[in-house]
């Protein structure tokens, strides 16, 4: 049995490797393991595969690459690494729909390339609908959470990773039976082949986790367009990991200065330059920059965003309001809804004791307390967030977003790519 076992997983390889290299690298790449009693039908954690052998062996050859493809995708979008405080099953689903969509698209396009034949197929009733076409995973979780669907939750069972609950790497489920052999069921579909978190814990982890996931992204793109095998979502994918770092330090420092005024002043000389012009008897005019009025800070106190990540922004933020002198900051502390709020005056340090939060992430309610409870716009409003959630309404005001994620080509205004570790 387990050299038949062997036989298949090896087969799953090289098919997937020959007709759709750019998942087969994935696969090749990742971990495989047997549990016979896992919960779902297969599910990983960025290192491993781990799959029901009475289950992938009930498939048929096109079924069993579709969900290793599936799971593979799981990998390629990082979603082990961005769940947050979401519902492990809500935020499952939310993927599966994601990543089916982009499965799809290469099931035709491979299809286009082979006269209608494809190596992989998706299962009747996996999690399907053209309508969250170019939408993030966040952004369908949120959808959902609108108007939740009905899901069958299971209690027994687990497929462990490297923790004892769902944050660290378990998920839970009755063991598949004749009939029932798919995971987490709703009244949407039907999700096979799960996603639980990473067992990285510190941000340097995850960062580093990060970075090898996007190598494999790249090497598995080369694969596949040296062979022509390409297709438009492993583009997109490989196009959101190549975005150009920069000193977000600097940015933020130039985006703010941006909104103050400089005027000069013939009542003094310049501090530096005049006495190198005196001599021949030029007067070299000062400058002063005119205080500028309330700034807001916003900060994403969802659990993807940590304690060091705030200490350090803050004192970034810092040497830069000692040069703006702004009449006030508010620092609004903001998970999916306003946590806290604590304000400056001119001159006083910037500090917060404590991370107030870790719930999901919406950035509107940042925006509605500056409409209720400023007396007057703010000249800006700077948002640090990993980007994942809706967009807000647009203010008449600057906004700037200190993003460090991928996840920024929704937002409106001035955007700049953090990376805090740097």
């Amino acid at each position: 049995m387990q050299n038949d076992i062997q036989n298949v997983i090896d087969k799953i390889k090289v098919v997937t490797l020959l007709h759709q290299p750019f998942f087969g690298t994935g696969a090749s790449k990742l971990e495989w393991s047997v549990d016979n009693d896992l919960t779902q039908t297969a599910c990983t954690n960025g290192k491993f595969i781990k799959f029901n052998s009475d289950f992938l062996m009930s498939l048929d050859q096109p079924k069993r690459i579709g969900l290793t493809v599936h799971e593979v995708m799981h990998v390629y979008g990082k979603h082990h690494l961005r769940r947050g405080n979401r519902d492990p099953e809500l935020w499952n689903i939310a993927t599966d729909f994601q990543i089916n969509l982009c499965i799809q698209d290469a099931i035709d396009a491979e299809k286009q390339r082979r006269g209608g034949v494809s190596c992989m197929e998706l299962p009747e009733g996996a999690l399907l609908d053209d309508k969250y076409r170019g939408m993030s995973a966040e952004d369908i979780y949120s959808t959902l959470e609108q108007q939740p669907p009905h899901i069958n939750h299971r209690k027994t069972g687990s497929c462990d990773g490297d923790g004892d609950g769902p944050t660290s790497g378990s998920c839970s489920g009755d063991k598949p039976t004749a009939g029932n052999k798919a995971g987490t069921t709703s009244d949407i579909g039907q999700s096979w082949g799960d996603v639980i978190d990473s067992p990285a814990g510190s941000a340097a982890e995850i960062a580093d986790e990060e970075q090898e996931i996007e190598v494999m992204v790249e090497q598995a793109h080369n694969l596949a367009k040296s062979r022509g095998k390409s297709f438009g979502a492993a583009e997109a994918l490989v196009s959101s990991y190549k975005k150009p770092t920069v000193d977000w330090r600097s940015v933020i420092r130039a985006m703010m200065q941006s909104i103050s005024k400089v005027d000069y002043t013939y009542q003094r000389p310049h501090k530096y330059g005049h006495h190198i012009m005196s001599s021949v008897g030029a007067f070299i005019p000062d400058y002063h920059r005119e205080n500028v009025g309330e700034i807001v800070l916003a900060i994403d106190t969802s659990a993807s965003v940590t304690w060091d990540e705030v200490q350090q922004y803050l004192g970034e933020c810092q040497s830069i309001m000692e040069e703006l002198q702004p009449a006030k900051v508010h620092i609004v502390q903001c998970d999916a809804r306003v946590q806290h709020v604590d304000t400056f005056e001119m001159g006083q340090p910037l500090s917060i004791d404590k991370v107030h939060g870790r719930g999901g992430t919406n950035f509107q309610p940042v925006f509605d307390w500056v409409d209720n409870e400023m007396d007057t716009k703010p000249m800006a409003l700077v948002y640090l967030t990993d980007g994942y959630a809706p967009a807000p309404s647009v203010p008449d005001y600057p906004v700037y977003w200190a993003v460090t994620s991928e996840e920024q080509g929704h937002l409106f205004g001035e955007v700049v790519s953090v990376n805090i570790s740097q």
